[in-house]
This record gives C-alpha cells, structure tokens and sequence, in this order.
C-alpha cells in the first residue's frame, strides 16, 4: 500500500514514526499520525488543519499528556498522585535507588522495523478508503486525516473534543481544503 502513497503522506508516516519515538512510545499510534501531519512537507493534510486552526504545539501538548510513554504514567496520572501527596518522581527516584536503574522504565529507541498499533494500521486502511471513494490517483496526507477521522479511535476523538474541534467540521475542511462538497 506504501507504494500508492503520495511523497506528503510517505513523509507522514515517517515523520509519526519519529514522533513515536519522540515521545518515548514504542508503536506508532494515530496520534503520531495526527501529529505528523502538522509537517508541513505533507501537503493538503497539513492545510487542512492548519485551516481549521489547530496549532501543532497544542496538539502535542494534548497527546503528551494523554498518552504515557512506554507503561509510564501520564502527566496527568502524575498529577492525580500528587493532589493526594503523592510525588511521582519522588517514589520513581527511590525505585531507583533501592532496586538500580533498571528497576524504572526508560525510554529507549526503537530498533528495526517500526510496529503500528492496530488503530493506527485501521487509520491507514481508511485512508485507502477514503482515496478510492474520493477518486483520487494516489493516498494524500488528506487521506489519511480522513482515515484518522473515520476509524473512531477514543484517543484520537479525546485529543481532537479537548482542543474544541468536532470530527465531522474537521472533516467538513478537510474535504472543502481538497475541493470536494462536505
């Protein structure tokens, strides 16, 4: 399928493997690939939300704290623990003194061929999809934003409601962003 892909959506799936990566996660989810199509090398999937107004940073911000990297706790967790007197790092610091630095989870970089969790693999076969009902010759970045869109994911839908956007308007200027009627 990667052969079908536009130059903007191969470089979307790679740059949500760096973003993995990146953020300490050892399989590339959709939200790596929400991110990774804040790349401006991407195309229309880039245009389209940059003119629905989301900004890349905030994005981020909200994935970061969402999602923990490789069994860590989330930012959130962290700061769930503390409202009841509990530090985090504090107990992460004496794990670490008193059974060595193995004893905490760290992240490392992946080695090999990247894994794609299976929502993020749903995302990427929606996008095929999508580019097929849309009649397009190859799979854009867009498609692959309407993929994201389409699969349903708890995550994606979770970052996408904290940031104020809905799924469908998105995909309304998705499509309006390539020149198709919503």
């Amino acid at each position: 399928m990667f052969e079908r892909f536009t130059g903007g959506a191969r470089t979307a799936v790679l740059v949500a493997v760096e973003q993995a990566g990146e953020l300490g996660h050892d399989c590339v989810s959709p939200q790596h690939l929400l991110l990774a199509l804040f790349s401006p090398d991407t195309g229309a999937g880039y245009q389209a939300l940059h003119g629905a107004g989301l900004e890349a940073d905030r994005v981020r911000e909200v994935v970061r704290r969402r999602t923990p990297g490789n069994g860590l706790l989330t930012q959130e967790d962290a700061e769930s623990l503390r409202s009841v007197g509990i530090d985090l790092d504090v107990v992460l610091e004496h794990l670490t003194e008193s059974f060595g630095p193995d004893a905490v989870p760290h992240s490392q970089p992946r080695r090999g061929r990247p894994r794609f969790s299976p929502p993020a693999k749903k995302a990427l076969q929606l996008a095929l999809r999508e580019a097929i009902w849309l009649k397009a010759g190859a799979i854009g970045s867009e498609h692959i934003l309407l993929g994201l869109l389409r699969c349903d994911d708890s995550d994606i839908n979770a970052v996408l409601a904290e940031l104020g956007v809905k799924s469908d308007d998105l995909r309304k200027a998705t499509l309006r962003t390539i020149g198709r009627a919503a």
